[in-house]
């Protein structure tokens, strides 16, 4: 049995949970963003579901513990995401939107080996753009300065085919084995 972070690994695979992170951008409205899609999941069963702002004011150890800890992240297109590098094998992400910066953190998924999702080919406009976004440099309009709202029944979807890929993730699966086996030895 191995630690991840602080907390047994035991207890974490036999909670039967996963944990959803969803990670704002500082420019995204945290009420907004949370209220909408939290209410969307809260009742998917088995689900645990926080939310973190990973800023300069949340420790960099609290962050990867966080990650560490979640088998499904969910995230706005950000350097956030790149704290997918952390998750365990059986982990999947969830792009909220790209930014029209399509295949970045797709390809960081798939090089890490986790399970890269994002809205469907032809759910696009189930992403509400607040503006056209401006670059806070240059002026020019630009997809990454702006806020965002998702539609909350496609979300709620997307989130049910993640919990899903984790719960039949062979790694996954092993490890629940695994730690059945040893309770079973340890009452005998």
């Amino acid at each position: 049995m191995y630690k991840r972070y602080d907390k047994d690994h035991e207890q974490l695979v036999t909670e039967h949970k996963e944990f959803v992170i969803v990670q704002p951008r500082l420019i995204i409205s945290l009420s907004n963003l949370s209220f909408q899609l939290l209410a969307a999941i809260r009742n998917i069963s088995g689900l645990t579901v926080k939310v973190v702002d990973y800023n300069g004011q949340n420790p960099f150890l609290n962050q990867l513990n966080s990650t560490h800890n979640s088998d499904i992240f969910v995230g706005m297109h950000g350097a956030g995401l790149t704290h997918l590098l952390f998750l365990p094998d059986w982990a999947a992400i969830m792009e909220l939107y790209n930014c029209d910066d399509r295949d970045c953190y797709k390809d960081l998924a798939r090089l890490r080996g986790v399970k890269y999702f994002t809205w469907s080919p032809g759910k696009e406009h189930l992403v509400y753009p607040e503006d056209a976004g401006q670059h806070p440099s240059t002026g020019a309009a630009h997809k990454k300065f702006t806020n965002y709202r998702f539609d909350p029944t496609e979300f709620k979807r997307q989130v049910i085919l993640m919990v899903e890929y984790v719960r039949r993730h062979p790694k996954f699966v092993q490890e629940r084995r695994i730690l059945r086996r040893a309770r079973r030895n340890e009452e005998l």
